[in-house]
């Protein structure tokens, strides 16, 4: 009965084979095509990247598979591992840095921004100087539109300061406009469009490689090692080009290192560790499985109900009072800092799920679609979908999400208000899909794949899965759960980045003998069953439970009003 699911679990274990171990002795590469890229473009004049790979993660991105993808970080800049709409096959674009860090805007999605202000660095690195731009400086600039400037033939004369300040002085070298980019409505210099002409950029590759110019080319200082020189500096929106005519001819042109000044403007720390580090937070003693570690997250929850991740990454959690609580940082613990309301005035709310930019939240009224559209913690938008439905109470009627953002639920419609049915959502409609299982506890997802935890009396508990393939949906048994246990729910366990769990297990929460337990199930190899055993102990109420970009492990515990972490051992090598 696991055949098909380990379909599935055969390429997640595909795709961790591929990535980094913490025990390399160099900073691996995250992907074969980051490698590839990185030694493709080694060979030009401009040194595109740095030395060696920085820190890799998987970042929020609201249009990639399950709103995440792979990225890895360089001095220079950032790759990330694209996948095509509607296609299992990806490509590696390069970050838009430099446009993020001189608009304060990071981007988690084509259309979703988090914003902060503009960090209040050197553009070289160094330590503050009055005669070196800072990004939060360039941000005047690259606000700032210009003219078709190539006409006049005069040289190039603005000088930028630190402050932002621009003036008018004699130029150290003679560099004219020679192209104007119509797309963002700036000018080249003569010096930039002759490199970008040379191989290996090619007339038209420059663009994919620095993107399109977002300010003017202007004169500041920048260090090349300990001494400012002046430089000729221009943003683009995925890099920072500069040009220093006082050096020899191969040493003119240099990047400044908008991959290492992003990552710790946008993380708080230096990127040189390559793996990412989860802290577990305040110590807290439960027995926990080897191989992990665990600590208390966040405490003085009233009653919660469900967790999920924001399209930013960070922690939701939902209150059985009807509030919606985001958590925006941690401290040096690694527990909860700062929290925001996102939402409130939900009633008997059911559960929470994410898809894209969006957030949905199940209660007596239906179903609400939210978003946060400036990146303040708080809703923007707040839509009670027009669907005559009503959830499930409980748990049973909480949306969940699959890898390609379809949102499932559990309710009663107008037309059939004693028959509960399996809705799916669709451009602001909801289908049916197979009549609701007798006893269903909750639903959950596992890439594409959608499952039922039923609790069908006389202490008997199992999960089915909700077979959506052949044309007609229909109920297939998956897996016996221990007799006397009573199941709150069910989560696939498919992080990229450890191996312990491996990616595939699944969790199932709830009580035993009065008694909170979590249960592991790990599909055996021949697919014919699975091992299933007791994971975690010392609970009171679990009540949800969810993953992070980083692999932590979140529970919520309504008996206790906490946040618990589970953070798992980094992989062995191999």
């Amino acid at each position: 009965m696991w055949k098909q699911a380990l379909v599935v679990l055969a390429a997640v274990t595909a795709l961790v084979a591929a990535l980094p171990v913490r025990e390399a002795s160099t900073p691996p590469f995250a992907s074969p095509a980051f490698e590839q890229l990185w030694l493709k473009q080694q060979n030009g004049q401009l040194d595109l990247w740095g030395q060696t790979p920085l820190a890799w993660r998987i970042e929020p991105y609201t249009d990639a598979p399950a709103g995440r993808r792979l990225v890895q970080y360089f001095d220079r800049g950032r790759m990330e591992l694209t996948a095509q709409a509607g296609s299992s096959r990806t490509f590696v674009t390069q970050g838009r840095l430099a446009w993020e860090l001189t608009t304060g805007q990071i981007a988690l999605g084509s259309d979703l921004v988090a914003r902060r202000p503009p960090p209040d660095l050197p553009i070289d690195g160094g330590s503050p100087d009055p005669r070196v731009p800072t990004y939060a400086a360039l941000a005047r600039l690259v606000a700032t539109p210009a003219s078709d400037r190539t006409a006049n033939n005069r040289p190039l004369e603005e000088w930028f300061t630190a402050d932002g300040t621009l003036h008018t002085d004699a130029a150290p070298a003679p560099v004219r406009p020679s192209r104007f980019v119509a797309a963002t409505g700036h000018n080249l210099p003569d010096v930039t469009v002759a490199l970008f002409d040379r191989s290996p950029l090619g007339p038209d590759a420059w663009v994919d490689t620095f993107g399109y110019p977002i300010s003017e080319p202007v004169w500041a200082y920048y260090r090349r090692g300990e001494t400012a020189l002046p430089s000729l500096i221009q943003v683009f929106e995925r890099r920072i080009l500069v040009y220093t005519p006082s050096l020899p001819t191969d040493q003119r042109f240099t990047i400044a290192n908008t991959g290492r000044h992003y990552y710790r403007w946008r993380y708080g720390v230096d990127p040189s560790k390559p793996w990412p580090s989860p802290l577990p937070g305040a110590e807290l003693s439960l027995p926990v499985p080897q191989g992990f570690r665990t600590g208390l997250f966040l405490e003085g929850v009233r009653d919660p109900a469900d967790l999920a991740l924001a399209p930013d990454g960070n922690l939701l959690i939902l209150t059985a009072g009807g509030s919606l609580l985001l958590v925006t940082a941690e401290d040096e613990q690694g527990r909860a800092a700062r929290l925001t309301t996102f939402a409130s005035g939900f009633i008997n709310p059911r559960g929470l799920a994410t898809a894209g930019p969006w957030l949905y939240v199940a209660d007596d009224r239906g179903l609400t679609r939210l978003r946060d559209d400036d990146g303040d913690g708080i809703a923007d938008q707040t839509h009670l979908l027009p669907l005559d439905i009503h959830p499930l109470p409980g748990a049973a009627g909480a949306p969940v999400a699959d890898h390609r953002g379809r949102i499932y639920l559990a309710a009663t419609t107008r037309e059939a208000p004693t028959s509960a049915v399996v809705l799916v959502l669709q451009d602001d409609q909801a289908f049916p899909l197979v009549p609701a299982p007798p006893g269903l506890a909750r639903l959950f997802t596992w890439g594409e794949l959608l499952f039922a935890v039923v609790d069908s009396g006389d202490n008997h508990t199992r999960v089915e899965r909700l077979d959506l393939t052949t044309g007609t949906a229909r109920r297939r048994p998956f897996l016996e759960l221990p007799i006397g246990f009573d199941p709150l729910g069910g989560l696939a366990y498919t992080a990229q980045l450890w191996a312990d769990p491996i990616p595939g297990t699944l969790f199932f929460w709830g009580t035993r003998d009065t008694v909170g337990a979590l249960l592991r199930a790990v599909p055996r190899a021949d697919g014919e069953g699975a091992d299933l055993f007791p994971f975690l102990s010392g609970l009171v109420h679990p009540v949800s439970m969810t993953a992070g970009l980083d692999g932590t492990l979140y529970i919520a515990d309504a008996g206790t009003g906490r946040v618990v972490k589970l953070i798992p051992s980094l992989r062995a090598p191999q």
